[in-house]
C-alpha cells in the first residue's frame, strides 16, 4: 500500500524478485507503479476494501493513514500488517543488514555504498530512497551476504532495521511533527546505534556536534568517526575544488591514505563519500576498488541533477527541504556556476516543517539572486497547520527583508514558466527545489521546448 512511494516501491521490487506474488496500491500512477507493473505486480489505482483478496501479509507506508478501507479489511481477515520498516527489518535480518542514517546525505551515502559494493563483487541488495543513477533503480536485488538500505528517522522507523553495521551521517532537527525537540532526535540516534549488532560497527561524522553527543555510553557496538576535524581517526585532508567537484585525501593510522575524487559536485559530499569508503575498508575492500567505484559514482535523481539548459540557462532540480539542504545546494551551484544569477522555484515540503523551520528557510532563501514560491507541498499535515501558514508568509518576509531582489509567489505553471522564460540570456541558474511534486514541475519545464 502508498507503492508509488520510493520505499515502499523498491521492497515490492525486491519481494518480485524473490519470486513472492505482489499486488500494489497507490492514489497515483507513476515512473515506480509502471516500473512494477513491467515486472509482474498487478496494481490498484485507489484504495479499496475489495482489492484485498487472501494476501499473506499486507505492508503499508507510513504516509498510509490505519483507517485505510484496506487496512480495516485486512484486519477483518486476521491479515497480518506490517509498516515499511517493519517488513524492511525482516528482509534485511535474513542478510548482513547495512543501515545509513542521518538527517541529511543518506540517500548520497546509500548509492555510494552501494555503488562500492558492487564494484567489490559483494552483489549487494539495495534499498534507496532515491533512483542510483549506477543502477536506474531504486532498488537492487543481490544474491550476496549484504542488505544495504537508507534508514529513515521519521516516527522512529529506523529502529525497526536488523543491522549488523550502520553509519550515521549527521544528526539535526527536523520532523517536528514527531520529535518534540534536538534532544528526542537525539536519543532516537543513540537508541539506533544501540540497536546495532554486539559484533558490528558504526562509522558516524565525528566532526558533527550532535552525531558526538549521540556517542555517549555506546558500547556495545566500535565506533569509528570520520571528518574534516584532527580528532578523527579517519581524516579528510587535502581537499582540491575545480569548480565544485572535489577530491581528498582520506588520512588513517600512521601513513595509510586513500585518494578520492568525485563525479558529482559539492562539498557535502566529501564526507559522504569518506563514510562510505571506510566502511568498506572496515570491511576488506581494496583501496583500488573504493578509489575506483567513488569515482564511478555518478549520482542520484533528484540530488542537485542537472536537467539541461532552456534558453542558454543551466536547469537543476533538487530534493532539498529543509534550510541546511538549500545552504548547500545554492553554495554548490555558486560553485558550479561561477558569476552567474541563481534563481529558485522552491516549493516548501509540509506546513508544519515550514512552521517550525521558518526563519531558517527565510535565511538561506536569501543567498539566491531571484526567489520563486510555490504552495507548500502538503504531507501529514493536520488541518490546523494547513490554515496556520502558506507560502505568502515566507513571500511576506521574504520581502520584508529585502527589496533588492526580485521575490514572487506564483500559483501556475504557465506563468512561471513565462516568467522564467524571461530570463532567456545565459547569465542564470534555474533550480527547482523541494520534496514534492516540484520535480515533475521541472521536468515539464525543461521538455516544453
Amino acid at each position: 500500500m502508498g507503492v508509488s512511494g520510493i520505499g515502499v516501491s523498491a521492497l515490492a521490487h525486491i519481494s518480485l524478485e524473490l519470486g513472492y506474488s505482489v499486488s500494489g496500491s497507490a492514489d497515483i500512477e507513476n515512473e515506480q507503479t509502471e516500473l512494477l507493473k513491467s515486472k509482474g505486480m498487478r496494481f490498484f489505482l485507489g484504495h479499496r476494501a475489495s482489492q484485498v483478496d487472501r494476501p499473506d501479509v499486507v505492508v503499508r507506508s507510513a504516509a498510509v493513514p490505519v483507517e485505510n478501507p484496506e487496512i480495516r479489511e485486512a484486519e477483518r481477515k486476521s491479515i497480518p500488517v506490517y509498516l515499511y520498516s517493519e517488513y524492511l527489518g525482516t528482509l534485511m535480518g535474513e542478510k548482513k543488514g547495512i543501515a545509513v542514517a542521518g538527517t541529511h546525505g543518506k540517500t548520497t551515502t546509500t548509492a555510494i555504498v552501494a555503488t562500492i559494493f558492487t564494484g567489490a563483487g559483494f552483489d549487494p541488495t539495495v534499498v534507496c530512497g532515491g533512483v542510483m543513477n549506477n543502477f536506474s533503480s531504486n532498488a537492487v536485488y543481490g544474491k550476496g551476504d549484504y542488505f544495504i538500505s537508507e534508514a529513515c528517522e521519521y516516527n522512529r522507523s529506523f529502529l525497526d532495521l536488523r543491522k549488523r553495521h550502520c553509519i550515521v551521517t549527521n544528526i539535526e532537527t527536523d520532523h517536528l511533527d514527531y520529535y518534540s525537540d534536538i534532544n528526542d532526535i537525539k536519543q532516537a540516534f543513540h537508541d539506533f546505534l544501540l540497536s546495532t549488532d554486539p559484533g558490528g560497527f558504526a562509522i558516524v561524522n565525528g566532526d558533527d556536534e550532535h552525531t558526538r553527543d549521540v556517542l555517549r555510553g555506546i558500547r556495545e557496538t566500535e565506533v569509528y568517526r570520520v571528518g574534516f576535524g584532527m580528532e578523527n581517526y579517519y581524516r579528510i585532508a587535502g581537499v582540491q575544488n575545480r569548480n565544485g567537484f572535489y577530491s581528498f585525501q582520506l588520512i588513517y593510522g600512521k601513513d595509510d591514505t586513500l585518494n578520492l575524487r568525485l563525479s558529482v559536485p559539492g562539498r557535502f559530499n566529501c564526507i559522504n563519500a569518506a563514510l562510505s569508503a571506510v566502511l568498506a575498508l572496515k570491511l576488506g575492500i581494496s583501496h583500488e576498488i573504493i578509489e575506483g567505484s567513488v569515482r564511478s559514482y555518478s549520482g542520484t535523481k533528484r540530488r542537485l541533477e542537472y536537467l539541461g539548459t532552456v534558453g542558454g540557462n543551466p536547469v537543476y532540480t533538487d530534493y532539498a527541504h529543509h534550510p541546511t539542504e538549500i545552504r548547500s545546494t545554492l553554495e554548490t551551484l555558486r560553485e558550479i556556476h561561477q558569476g552567474l544569477r541563481i534563481c529558485v522555484v522552491f516549493q516548501p515540503h509540509q506546513y508544519s516543517r515550514t512552521i517550525k523551520l521558518f526563519h531558517g528557510f527565510v535565511e538561506e532563501l536569501l543567498k539566491a539572486d531571484i526567489i520563486l514560491l510555490r504552495e507548500i507541498f502538503r504531507q501529514r499535515d493536520s488541518d490546523v497547520d494547513v490554515g496556520s501558514i502558506s507560502s505568502r508568509d515566507l513571500l511576506a518576509e521574504l520581502r520584508k527583508t529585502t527589496e533588492k531582489k526580485k521575490i514572487v509567489f506564483i500559483e501556475d505553471n504557465i506563468r512561471l514558466f513565462s516568467l522564467l522564460n524571461d530570463y532567456d540570456n545565459k547569465n542564470t541558474v534555474i533550480a527547482f527545489i523541494g520534496a514534492g511534486d516540484i520535480d515533475d514541475i521541472a521536468r515539464k519545464y525543461v521538455d516544453q521546448k
